[in-house]
């Protein structure tokens, strides 16, 4: 790591059965900002029934509220020591982590360069709307089956609650799915386009050009999410939609910024 192990920033995370310890999306997008920004840190694991405690306990911030008005407490978290003449800052929510990684380590490159933040969060949405939504019923269903026992109970109870239906209706094999798959795969398709159509005539990956921004560094969590999650299922057919640029992109971010 380059910095001593009491030193650098610790990252909360919700650990899994997966190789690679880490799945979530959301977490994703936190490690890809550390490896983009090339900063130090270490992983403490937490299941999901102890998230909220752990926040707590290091004084950080819920992230949104439930129904009933209580505080609602979510990972990914960073605990930084290194602030002069303060206890460690504790920053909660992907976005929030971004904006604090490039304030506070300046000298790389930036993930939400000045005039970029609207553009960004524009991107995103649409991503969202064209690929996550339409993804999330097929993936979720399939989250039980990398989790560790200790977060089992809690993802099946609150996922469904969240759904108002069992997590195996929310996808099943057969006519539902493929129709999920070929509307995802539509979907893509109009992102892909978007991204080509500033790409001067060649295959355009990143939304800025050459290099990535934070926008790219989501898009790529959420696959990763699913490359993991459910490779057989669905990554099995985004890798070799559309010329393969989606294995592509998620590999060039991999191997650029997927440090564990």
């Amino acid at each position: 790591m380059g910095a001593q192990e009491g030193n650098v920033i610790t990252f909360y995370d919700i650990p899994s059965r997966a190789p690679s310890g880490t799945w979530s999306p959301n977490a994703w997008k936190t490690r890809f900002a550390l490896g983009f920004k090339g900063v130090p840190h270490k992983t403490q694991w937490v299941e999901f029934p102890d998230v909220a405690q752990t926040i707590k306990a290091i004084n950080g911030a819920p992230t949104s509220k439930l129904p009933d008005g209580s505080d609602f407490y979510t990972l990914p978290v960073i605990s930084d020591p290194n602030v002069p003449g303060k206890t460690p800052t504790v920053i909660s929510d992907s976005w929030n982590i971004a904006l604090y990684l490039d304030k506070h380590f300046p000298s790389a490159p930036l993930l939400i360069p000045p005039g970029t933040a609207i553009l960004q969060e524009i991107y995103t949405e649409k991503v969202e709307e064209l690929f996550l939504a339409p993804a999330a019923g097929l993936i979720v269903s399939l989250v039980p089956s990398v989790l560790n026992e200790g977060s089992l109970d809690y993802f099946i109870k609150t996922r469904e609650f969240v759904f108002g239906k069992k997590l195996e209706e929310l996808a099943p094999v057969g006519p539902v799915r493929d129709a999920a798959l070929k509307g995802l795969e539509a979907n893509l398709g109009k992102i892909a386009g978007l991204l080509d159509k500033y790409g001067e005539g060649r295959e355009q990956l990143f939304i800025a050009g050459d290099e990535a921004i934070y926008a790219d560094l989501l898009f790529a969590a959420f696959l990763e999410w699913i490359k993991i999650v459910a490779e057989k299922e669905v990554w099995s057919h985004i890798k070799t939609w559309h010329g393969g640029r989606w294995e592509r992109f998620l590999t060039t971010v991999e191997q650029k910024y997927g440090q564990l």
